[in-house]
């Protein structure tokens, strides 16, 4: 018989018949008959990694300026008018607690880059660091411009340059905070202890 002699008629009443089978299954069932188990594979984000490689690079541009800074302290000092004040030295002492938080900032943005939790605790300790710092340097700044201009009949503008300086350090420890709490914040579950 081919394919073109096959005719199929259709009756109204049409019942089928099968031989019935009898099975028996021993044991017991590792889940309900007729359902399914889905298993889900739990990727990772790529949050940590864009923060920690942006924590990396500006990190890194950090512990450049500081360096730089640490290198021009003494010309820094002229500029002040501080080359003879007793808080020169902070000039010097600056650049070094910065470079430390820098350099403890881009080992936070390799740890989050890892997707490690950690990097983000020492990503806040370094920026804590680095906001004392910038305080501090702040106010040492303040005084020494008012040292600087004492006698000229310009008062107050130390005042105005550690408000700045403040205002600036409160910018900074925003932004670098946020780029170290949003991977815990966004992407928690995908950070490891």
């Amino acid at each position: 018989m081919n394919g073109e002699d096959l005719i199929l008629v259709r009756e109204d009443n049409y019942t089928a018949t099968a031989p019935q089978l009898s099975m028996t299954l021993e044991g017991t069932p590792t889940s309900v008959p007729g359902s399914t188990t889905i298993v889900y594979a739990n990727q990772k984000t790529a949050g940590p990694k864009i923060y920690g490689a942006l924590a990396i690079m500006l990190g890194s541009l950090g512990a450049l300026m500081q360096f730089f800074g640490f290198l021009d302290a003494g010309n820094q000092a002229e500029l002040w008018g501080a080359s003879d004040n007793p808080l020169r030295f902070w000039l010097f002492i600056f650049p070094i607690i910065g470079f430390a938080s820098s350099v403890v900032f881009v080992y936070a943005g390799t740890l989050l880059f890892n997707y490690k939790r950690r990097g983000v605790w020492m990503g806040f300790g370094a920026v804590g660091v680095n906001a004392l710092g910038n305080a501090l340097h702040s106010f040492v700044i303040g005084m020494i411009v008012d040292g600087a201009t004492e006698g000229t009949g310009v008062e107050g503008v130390g005042g105005l340059f550690a408000g700045a300086g403040i205002f600036v350090t409160a910018l900074s420890v925003v932004c670098c905070g946020l780029i170290v709490a949003l991977p815990l914040l966004t992407n928690g579950n995908d950070l490891e202890d």
